[in-house]
């Protein structure tokens, strides 16, 4: 079966948000996940990516996996340099993962990058808005 690049990421960001949900930071990732393309937008994906490991919480960090992952990995335009990349050495990583995507890219190769990362962001949203527990109002924990 076909799939379109679309429906690809769209099932690519269900099965990341099924993973997430009913763990401990279910609530703190579903807030950051709502914010994450405001950040990118205002910031950049370097400065972003930058952000969230050097904030360095499960959250963070899984947010940051899902992403690059997906870029690197999953997606049928990324390189596969880091194959042996998961949510678990995402932190170790860093180094590698920056470099990559941020520092050693082309300006072409930044712009896709940031762009793809947009579009899997608004399917993330999506589902962690349809499926995962929300942070009550006074409840912030980043």
């Amino acid at each position: 079966m076909n799939q379109t690049l679309e429906q690809k990421r769209s099932k690519y960001a269900f099965e990341q948000i099924l993973k997430v949900k009913g763990k401990k930071f279910e609530k703190e990732f579903s807030s950051l996940v709502s914010k994450l393309a405001t950040l990118i937008l205002t910031n950049g994906l370097g400065n972003t990516l930058a952000f969230l490991f050097a904030k360095g919480k499960d959250h963070h960090l899984q947010s940051v996996y899902i992403v690059v992952n997906w870029l690197i990995n999953e997606s049928p335009l990324g390189k596969k340099d880091l194959k042996d990349l998961n949510d678990k050495n995402v932190k170790e990583k860093t180094q590698d993962i920056l470099n990559r995507l941020v520092l050693n890219a082309s300006v072409e190769e930044y712009i896709f990058y940031t762009e793809e990362s947009l579009r899997l962001i608004n399917w993330l949203r999506r589902y962690s808005d349809a499926l995962l527990e929300k942070e009550k109002e006074g409840e912030r924990n980043e």
